[in-house]
């Protein structure tokens, strides 16, 4: 008897010691005991929740989502595998823990029947708020310029496919209006790259500005922009490109002798036409539309 008491003392006290919390929850969704989550720079203390149930202590939405994870685990006797956000706050009774919401992937399994009073669950939390940060910089460097924090080249052309394929189901408009800079070289050749990178900066920030939450923007090349316009005629797209463009023109770029330059450019807009035209059919269009403006008095022109 003694052995087997301090076989379970030596039990409890590891448990304890875990830095993440384990939870044994009722198939009604209420706290039946906690162990572990010692770790107050990741977790908040729990204690305080024996006894209620998830729809007294968070919010009802949250609460139904994981009575369900709970039940389910009851019912099949298998593990079941959740990742939730949730902040300290939005949880009644909890003291102390981080600050802001907080990424946890919890593990959930079946306790054997009649170890409680009600079948029950341990729900193992384990804070990856970390992890989801460190993944989420990753998903942006992989789909951003870095120099102009736009849609890189290979990220948008994939968006650009998605939102034609919308537009098709949907039967809805889709423009294309590409800019290409025409002084970058000049001004890299005279000047420098750093002049060149902030001409580029100059001209996609006031892109930003006039086109803001109507589409996306992507920098293709160097000196080259393309903004995807969903649920927008190319007549409207033709009035948005031509803005930009005078908001590019009207930047003045300071050079290193002292002297300043205005940036100039051409544009060409193009839209779904019909329900065949995939992106490669319009990236063509748009191209000879930039191709046609040049060598003439237009800046802007549809095809």
């Amino acid at each position: 008897m003694t052995e087997i008491l301090t076989t379970a003392s030596h039990i409890e006290a590891i448990a304890n010691a875990m830095p993440d919390p384990i939870f044994v929850m009722g198939q009604d969704g209420t706290y039946l005991d906690i162990v572990g989550g010692q770790a107050r720079n990741l977790y908040a203390d729990g204690s305080t929740l024996i006894g209620k149930n998830y729809h007294q202590v968070l919010p009802e939405q949250m609460a139904n989502r994981f009575l369900k994870v709970v039940q389910r685990a009851i019912a099949s006797g298998q593990l079941q595998e959740i990742e939730y956000q949730l902040a300290n706050d939005e949880v009644e009774g909890v003291e102390a823990g981080p600050k802001g919401g907080q990424w946890y992937e919890a593990r959930v399994y079946p306790v054997s029947d009649g170890t409680y009073e009600q079948p029950a669950v341990i729900w193992l939390a384990i804070n990856i708020t970390s992890r989801k940060y460190m993944e989420e910089q990753i998903e942006h460097l992989s789909s951003t310029d870095p120099l102009t924090s736009l849609f890189n080249r290979d990220f948008f052309l994939g968006l650009v496919d998605e939102e034609l394929n919308k537009a098709r189901l949907n039967n809805k408009a889709l423009s294309l209006a590409k800019i290409n800079l025409d002084c970058f070289k000049r001004i890299t050749d005279g000047h420098g790259h750093e002049m060149g990178d902030k001409a580029i900066l100059t001209a996609a920030h006031a892109i930003q500005n006039v086109v803001k939450e109507l589409g996306y923007i992507g920098r293709l090349s160097c000196d080259q922009f393309m903004i995807l316009l969903p649920e927008v005629k190319a007549v409207d797209a033709f009035r948005i490109a031509k803005l930009a463009q005078e908001t590019i023109s009207s930047q003045t770029i300071k050079l290193e002798d002292g002297q300043t330059t205005c940036l100039t450019s051409h544009a060409g807009i193009t839209e779904l036409r019909n329900n065949e035209e995939d992106s490669q059919v319009l990236f063509k269009r748009v191209n000879e539309a930039i191709q046609a403006a040049e060598g003439t008095r237009d800046i802007t022109r549809i095809m």
